[in-house]
C-alpha cells in the first residue's frame, strides 16, 4: 500500500478574494479553478493544495473552539524560513510570533479569518536526529505552553542570516 500524503486543505472563509490574494501572496500560489464561491489554488505541480469557499453563510469561531488549530508548512533550514519572512514582510504579510521549539523553529502567521499557518524549518541535522529528540525529556521540558519553545525576533533571525551565520547558530536563536 502506498504511503499517505497530505494531499490539500479546504478552508471556509468571509472573504473569497481577501482569501485568494492572501494564499497567493504568502505561498506564491495561483488560482486553478474558480467559480462564484469557491477557489481551487496550487503552489507546485499538484492539481490544488487550497481549496477556499464562502457559501457566504460561514461565520467567525470562537478562538478557543474545537477543531484544526493550524496547518504548517516547512523550509529547508533557519536560512530558508529567514527568506520567507523577508519576503512575505516584503508583501506586507507579518507573524503574530516566532518560536524556536528546539527541534524546530516557526513562524506564525494569520490569513484574513484568523486562522493560523506556520511556517517552520527543522533545527536538527537530521530527521533521525528530529525524532530521537522528540522522545527526549528534553521535549518534555520545552513542550511547555504558552510558547512550547523560545520565543524569538524574525529580524534578528533575519540579520545573523544576511551577516553569514552558520546554521548551528541560527537553529539556536530564542533558546
Amino acid at each position: 500500500m502506498n504511503p499517505l500524503q497530505i494531499g490539500h486543505f479546504g478552508l471556509r472563509t468571509r472573504n473569497l478574494d481577501q482569501s485568494i490574494d492572501w494564499y497567493g501572496k504568502t505561498f506564491g500560489a495561483d488560482v486553478r479553478f474558480r467559480n462564484e464561491f469557491a477557489a481551487f489554488m496550487s503552489f507546485d505541480d499538484e492539481h490544488h493544495r487550497f481549496v477556499l469557499w464562502d457559501d457566504g453563510e460561514t461565520s467567525a469561531k470562537p478562538e478557543t473552539a474545537a477543531g484544526v488549530d493550524h496547518i504548517g508548512f516547512m523550509v529547508a533550514d533557519p536560512g530558508g524560513l529567514a527568506e520567507q519572512y523577508a519576503r512575505l514582510k516584503g508583501l506586507g504579510i507579518t507573524p503574530t510570533m516566532g518560536v524556536n521549539h528546539h527541534f524546530t523553529s516557526s513562524l506564525y502567521y494569520r490569513d484574513p479569518d484568523g486562522n493560523e499557518v506556520e511556517i517552520s524549518c527543522d533545527n536538527l541535522p537530521t530527521k533521525a536526529a528530529a525524532n530521537a529528540f522528540m522522545k527526549s525529556e528534553a521535549m518534555a521540558a520545552a513542550m511547555v505552553p504558552p510558547s512550547f519553545g523560545g520565543e524569538f525576533d524574525p529580524e534578528e533571525l533575519l540579520r545573523l542570516h544576511r551577516a553569514g551565520a552558520p546554521t548551528e547558530e541560527l537553529a539556536r536563536i530564542g533558546l
